[in-house]
């Protein structure tokens, strides 16, 4: 049984924690948090577990192999750097750092370590995204065109980040997976209608070397909770919705083929016939949470060694896009390099 501990008690650090014990993998052995309050509520329901104000506690007890790490982002190179020199295991909420430089030294210090070193792109366990992921590797949308994913709801609004940095970072995350790939350049715009230099609405184009698009609109200022993404491809088309519990990913057999010279007709009835709209299929998705195969892919990774799908240069790539999109922001829209 992996000895766990948990570094954040707030909103999402107790899902974690109840994720790590439900693999059965792992025992939650000690609880950190500097706000008494959020302190007290959790280690209620972890009475063999140490509660610490003081991080150093958790970094000092032998017996913990593995931290997760649900802080703020501002803190989350400190603490994970302390906790891979203590010689601990490490997953840290997304995203993984406030810069890329620091990104790129948790890195360095993960290797020199030999620990895991996991961010919490948690999306990338969706089994939606999964099945998406599976139809784009196999071909059966064909060549792909373009990504359109839409993350929206009213609230809730944070000042720390803006919603580029809350909400897609999600789906950078989802489509370096799908694709493969880091784009090369991105523009980016969004306005602060709530507070001062906070964007609470982002549009976002990504651009990839192989002619591909990634679109994100990114608000918490939308009367709709949505979580969807539209893949366009050459032979077909997909929707994921993780708002649809029942029918998540939908394949629509549609496209349009363009004549060869010489085919087809001059009509705008001629050319509505190239338009093919074929029917709609609803491929499996097993209801797996996706937060529990996160906690399982890390503890698995902790016991064997194996390289975690969202590992360090994974969460160093969507910080280095972030900053990207933010130099965009801030220059107006205009595009700015992804670098490498």
């Amino acid at each position: 049984m992996i000895q766990a501990a948990l570094i954040g008690t707030g909103y999402w650090g107790p899902n974690i924690a109840k994720s790590l014990e439900l693999t059965g993998k792992a025992k939650i052995r000690a609880l950190c948090d500097a706000h008494p309050g959020h302190l007290a509520a959790v280690a209620r329901r972890y009475p063999d577990a140490r509660a610490t104000a003081d991080a150093k506690d958790i970094f000092a007890d032998p017996e913990i192999s593995a931290v997760a790490i649900a802080t703020p982002v501002h803190t989350h190179h400190e603490l994970a750097a302390r906790a891979l020199e203590a010689g601990k295991h490490v997953l840290v909420e997304k995203p993984l750092a406030l810069t890329s430089d620091q990104a790129a030294d948790l890195v360095i210090i993960a290797q020199q370590a030999n620990r895991v070193l996991m961010v919490g792109h948690v999306f990338q366990f969706n089994p939606g995204i999964r099945a998406l992921k599976n139809l784009m590797d196999a071909g059966d949308l064909g060549d792909i065109h373009y990504l359109h994913f839409e993350r929206t709801n009213l609230g809730p609004v944070r000042t720390e980040v803006n919603a580029l940095w809350d909400l897609a970072t999600h789906d950078i995350s989802i489509f370096c997976d799908l694709l493969d790939a880091a784009p090369v350049r991105v523009s980016a715009t969004g306005k602060s209608f709530l507070n001062p230099d906070v964007e609470d609405v982002v549009f976002a184009t990504f651009e990839f070397a192989g002619g591909q698009l990634a679109q994100v609109h990114a608000s918490w200022l939308n009367p709709r909770k949505v979580r969807q993404l539209v893949v366009t491809g050459s032979r077909r088309m997909a929707l994921w919705d993780d708002m649809d519990q029942k029918t998540p990913v939908r394949v629509y057999d549609k496209r349009v083929e363009i004549p060869s010279p010489g085919e087809g007709g001059d009509t705008y009835q001629d050319f509505k016939t190239l338009c093919v709209d074929g029917a709609t299929t609803e491929p499996p998705v097993p209801p797996t949470p996706p937060l529990l195969a996160e906690c399982e892919h890390f503890l698995d990774c902790v016991e064997t060694g194996k390289k975690p799908r969202t590992d360090g240069p994974c969460g160093l790539t969507v910080v280095r896009l972030l900053e990207a999109a933010t130099q965009s922001l801030k220059n107006g829209g205009a595009y700015v390099d992804c670098g490498g």
